[in-house]
């Protein structure tokens, strides 16, 4: 007999293999548990993630990958014509093949947001079911609704709006693909032990990041400590083969440099000091409540799998906030493995309020949590609801839809606090992050496109460029996502001289700097100028041409040269 990694109970075992069998319940709609979970976490999905999945603009942070989304498939990305060792293959891969699946076959943002938006709902997905077998239908729920319905998943963005406050210049932000590969192959771990399943999320999750998250996943399989959950032959081959793999192809495409410096670019980074405020911020509004289950008193009544289900995930919190934190490179997967752990533990406080089986300390804290992260709610969304219905005509509805969601939560919080009735704290709860779903929808998506994004910039500039010509830099630009929003190809050139050396008569347009433009040396081609810009930081840009052949609208191959004539 074998005992299961999360069971107390001895699993039954056939011909040397370990089989699970779970009780499956019955709703009073005719539905199994299970099913409910799925239909429940799919709504939240819907709700929180997949309405608005692809209206932001893409973040600086995202820029990289946008360009590179205009590449090949390769083992690590492209920008401006050269290899990228900071973006991989399972990050770059899925968009790029999006990409190609637009009316347009061009990148766009959507191309860059949809799979983490996939990713978000499936690590919900992967984490409820994990905490449904471990303790139960309604944990589970909470644990879809606490991941799903965070600020974290709502927003999803590397680098754009709030994460910008808490993420350092070391840190990738919420790199999804990566984080979910990550956690999943910690949780199939817990779950099923060392198997296959474990051995491919790993493989999957050094395709989107190297070696950084397997040392990650190695850090909390050697804290945890669990039987059945260490190393083993079927998790180390499929890692193995993968990496082996994966470096004869970036070897033979992009040399043993490029291969070396993908690998070794984690350890230039330095620490990311604000990763543990950033986790807490990104898990609201539920954070708080993951210190209710400090009580021992609240974890009695437990079974033995909910018990160490939720252990083991506190410690694989602790260990991703320390090494994450103090480890150059581990920031990116850590951030996401922190904030899962911090999900699990907040829905197994959050499944105890439910019960109202909370003893003393831990209901004076879930009172204590609920009225502060109500205040910060209430201030914000009155002073937000205000400027919207006053001063702005256009979020006027929205600012009166949120008003009344302010009047639901005070009127229903209140009520709760005075009769100490968790279940209405938790409906709160669930309303406040319905309204902060609704703000960022509603109000900070679009505000981020018109005023923050590049977006704008980037289309006014690349509205002078022919289809399919690309923009040549003289420089590494500092703003990828302004050259993404071009909608041409970039490529950056050593000098202006080698313009000289690029095959073909056709004209080449340039984005340079102001400075640039006036000093362009002599002996390099002559530039005209097309048409001058102010970027969002008022900087000035500059987009030039060489003398050549320029495409004539609408006549096909007609060309026309520099002067006007046509040939």
């Amino acid at each position: 007999m074998e005992t299961d990694p999360i069971s107390t109970t001895p699993a039954p075992t056939t011909r040397g293999r370990t089989t699970r069998v779970d009780a499956v319940a019955m709703t009073p709609w005719g539905l199994s548990d299970r099913a409910c979970l799925d239909l429940s976490t799919a709504i939240l999905a819907i709700g929180f993630v997949l309405i608005g999945a692809a209206g932001l603009d893409v973040s600086p942070a995202e820029g990289r990958l946008a360009l590179a989304t205009g590449g090949s498939p390769a083992p690590m990305g492209q920008i401006y014509g050269y290899w990228a060792p900071d973006l991989w293959p399972a990050e770059v891969l899925p968009s790029l093949a999006l990409s190609r699946q637009m009316p347009s076959w061009r990148p766009t943002s959507e191309a860059i947001r949809w799979p983490s938006a996939i990713a978000a709902v499936l690590g919900g997905w992967l984490l409820a079911r994990g905490m449904y077998r471990a303790l139960g239908f309604r944990a589970g729920i909470w644990t879809a609704a606490c991941w799903l319905g965070s600020l974290a998943m709502i927003h999803r963005s590397a680098g754009a709006g709030f994460e910008a406050m808490v993420g350092s210049p070391t840190s990738a932000g919420l790199n999804l693909i990566l984080g979910v590969a990550t956690v999943a192959s910690i949780e199939r771990r817990l779950t099923r032990g060392a198997d296959w399943s474990a051995g491919l999320w790993a493989s999957v999750a050094f395709l989107a990041g190297g070696w950084p998250p397997l040392l990650l996943i190695a850090l909390v399989i050697l804290v945890i400590g669990r039987r059945g959950a260490s190393f083993s032959f079927r998790l180390i081959l499929p890692v193995l083969a993968v990496a082996i793999g994966w470096s004869i192809a970036a070897i033979r495409a992009a040399t043993a440099q490029g291969w070396a410096s993908a690998l070794t670019l984690p350890l230039t980074r330095g620490l990311d000091t604000s990763l543990p405020i950033a986790v807490v911020l990104l898990a609201l509004p539920w954070s708080p409540f993951a210190a209710m289950i400090l009580a021992r008193s609240a974890r009695a009544s437990w079974p033995g799998a909910g018990r160490v289900w939720v252990k083991a995930w506190a410690q694989a919190t602790v260990v991703a906030l320390v090494a994450g934190t103090f480890v150059p490179g581990l920031g990116a997967p850590a951030r996401v493995v922190a904030l899962a752990g911090l999900v699990v533990t907040s829905a197994a406080g959050l499944d105890l309020a439910w019960k109202r089986s909370l003893p003393s300390w831990p209901r004076l804290w879930f009172q204590a949590a609920l009225a502060g992260t109500m205040a910060l709610w209430l201030f914000a969304m009155t002073f937000g609801s205000f400027l919207w219905i006053v001063t702005m005509p256009f979020y006027r509805p929205l600012g009166i839809a949120i008003a009344i969601m302010g009047l639901v939560v005070a009127g229903l919080g209140w009520s709760s606090l005075a009769s100490a009735n968790t279940r209405r704290g938790l409906v709160t709860l669930l309303i406040m992050a319905a309204g902060l779903k609704l703000a960022h929808w509603g109000y900070f998506a679009p505000e981020w496109n018109y005023r923050l994004s590049q977006g704008p910039w980037g289309r006014a500039i690349g509205q002078w460029v022919p289809r399919k010509w690309p923009i040549y830099t003289i420089h590494d630009w500092r703003q990828p996502d302004l050259m993404f929003y071009t909608g041409r190809a970039v490529r950056q050139i050593p000098g202006p001289r080698f313009l000289r050396y690029l095959p073909g008569d056709e004209s080449r347009f340039l984005l340079l700097q102001d400075s640039e433009f006036r000093h362009w040396p002599e002996d390099a081609p002559p530039l005209s100028l097309v048409a001058r810009f102010l970027d969002a930081s008022g900087e000035k840009r500059v987009l030039a041409r060489t003398p050549g052949q320029l495409p004539v609208p609408g006549q096909g191959a007609r060309r026309q040269s520099a002067s006007g004539a046509e040939e």
